[in-house]
Parts: structure tokens; sequence; C-alpha cells
């Protein structure tokens, strides 16, 4: 498959989750984190916490999201990162996909990392809602 310059390709969607991993073991020592690659339905992508996709105008993230589109005809699957909590999944990386899919009414893939015990992360605090309820139609 060609991918599309632009766009996340798989492999670096993997060094990120790693990288994320990574970084919570720092964050919160002696925890433990499990990671598991899952394909979310649409209703699943829809309960995700969006959480601040960080600096992007509207119209950046409406081209990418173009391009995402367009790609997924030629295979375009790279996952989401996900953090699966007790009873909440935050989304931390994928936050154009995650939109594409849901508007499109499709599942997508995505890798969780687990965390052995529950906790309050930092990343709660940028949530901004459910995708369903800021993307839905």
């Amino acid at each position: 498959m060609h991918m599309v310059v632009g766009l996340v390709p798989p492999e670096e969607e993997e060094r990120l989750c790693k990288k994320l991993v990574d970084y919570y073991r720092q964050l919160y020592p002696g925890m433990e984190f499990t990671r598991k690659e899952v394909t979310l339905t649409r209703q699943e992508i829809g309960e995700l916490y969006y959480t601040y996709p960080g600096e992007e105008t509207e119209a950046t993230a409406a081209e990418k999201m173009r391009m995402i589109n367009s790609a997924i005809g030629e295979g375009y699957s790279t996952p989401m990162v996900v953090l699966q909590k007790k009873g909440r999944r935050i989304l931390l990386d994928g936050h154009r996909r995650a939109r594409v899919a849901y508007s499109q009414g499709m599942g997508w893939k995505a890798m969780l990392i687990i965390p052995a015990k529950d906790m309050k992360f930092g990343i709660e605090d940028m949530i901004l809602g459910k995708v369903k309820d800021l993307y839905g139609k």
C-alpha cells in the first residue's frame, strides 16, 4: 500500500504508543501498563473521551480528514492510541482518524494502553467531551 504524505503510518503510531507507555511508566512509577490492539465499533468511537488535540486550525484538521477519507479506500488504517480506564476510554492520539471513522459510520483499530490499577491521569484534565457529543450528527 502506498502511504499518503502527511498521514501517520502504522509503524510511526506503534513507536508513539511505546513512547506513551514509557512516558506513563516514568510519570507513574510502579504502575504497570499492558497494551492490547482492538477494533472499536462506531458506537465505541462515539463514546471515546476526546482530548485537546493540540494547536491546529479547523481548516487544517478538515484538510487532513479529507486526506484520511480518501486514503481509507487504499487501505489506510493506522490505529488510534487510547488510554483504557475503568468505564472510560480516553483518546491520546488519532483525533482526526476518530472523527473520520465516526462520521463515516465505521469502526477503527485502536491500541489500548491499560493501567494495572485505576487512578486519575493528567490527560483527563484535557478532556473536551465525548466524540459523539462533539462531532455527532
